[in-house]
């Protein structure tokens, strides 16, 4: 009875009904680490049982994670204006503790005007061009064949690229 009821309800309300955890936004941010956990657990276990719908469950979760990522990205700075924390001190509220920090530092080393690096990151890009190049050529070898150095005359097997992959499912949202 559970199996056919979870798989008529939509995900959420079947996450609500088998966990017993309200997913309204006023019950997600009370939200901590252990619940989140129990959550994934036992919604995991409700989807191994056959009791909740595996493929609707990837939906919802890559719907949610485009959501909420998305919702993170516009809603932050307006957060980071209003939510001033004073050095060396955290914000704390619903499960979360905020501290402001340095984020995101980059150095620009071609502003350093040294030779040294200058010609070292030339010669690294040049080397990745080669890499990148050689490489595509690898990629088109189907078969042992000999290569060889002109300048030495030394020869080698080429044998193709070993290529590896798996099979799983992209969730491309529309």
């Amino acid at each position: 009875m559970r199996n056919q009821l979870a798989m008529q309800i939509p995900a959420c309300e079947a996450v609500t009904l088998f966990t017993g955890f309200d997913m309204e936004p006023e019950s997600l941010i009370k939200l901590d680490r252990a619940t989140i956990a129990r959550i994934v657990n036992d919604t995991e276990q409700l989807v191994a049982d056959g009791e909740l719908d595996s493929v609707k469950m990837l939906i919802l979760a890559k719907k949610g994670q485009e959501l909420f990522n998305n919702l993170e990205k516009r809603v932050r700075r307006y957060a980071e204006e209003q939510a001033r924390v004073p050095r060396h001190d955290k914000l704390r509220m619903y499960d979360a503790e905020i501290i402001e920090k340095e984020t995101g530092v980059n150095y620009d080393y071609s502003a350093c005007g040294d030779v040294t690096w200058n010609d070292l990151h030339d010669l690294q890009a040049e080397i990745a061009q080669q890499i990148k190049e050689r490489e595509a050529f690898l990629k088109n070898v189907t078969r042992p064949s000999i290569g060889g150095d002109q300048f030495t005359g030394e020869t080698w097997e080429i044998r193709p690229p070993l290529r590896t992959s798996k099979q799983g499912l992209n969730v491309s949202l529309k």
